[in-house]
């Protein structure tokens, strides 16, 4: 594909679009096991998904749209500088937290240093 682009400008952009889209199939994956944790530790104790926040449904109890996009949100929180009200609720999912942050610190260095 590199072979085919004839502009400096369109090869950077092509190369920013590969990086995006691999960071976003990162974080889809990363949000998938992370909601998968919080899952299966509801019913054994506290779990970011059988959390009730400020009057709000617990996030098991919403829809299939709501869960998926909270869990990225917070998977694409983990790369970036950003917050967001979602934190582990028990050692496990704090454990898989903390392996995500240094993987994300990682991936945001290299990407940052391309």
């Amino acid at each position: 594909v590199y072979d085919l682009i004839d502009s400096e400008m369109t090869f950077i952009a092509f190369t920013c679009a590969r990086l995006v889209f691999g960071i976003f199939v990162l974080t889809h994956f990363i949000a998938c096991a992370w909601y998968y944790l919080g899952t299966s530790m509801a019913d054994s104790g506290p779990s970011w998904t059988s959390n009730e926040r400020g009057g709000e449904a617990a996030v098991q109890d919403r829809d299939l749209l709501y869960r998926y996009s909270t869990s990225l949100h917070w998977s694409l929180t983990q790369f970036t500088p950003a917050s967001m009200e979602i934190t582990a609720r028990n050692t496990a999912e704090r454990a898989f937290s903390i392996m995500v942050l240094f993987f994300s610190l990682l991936v945001f260095s290299s990407v940052i240093g391309q």
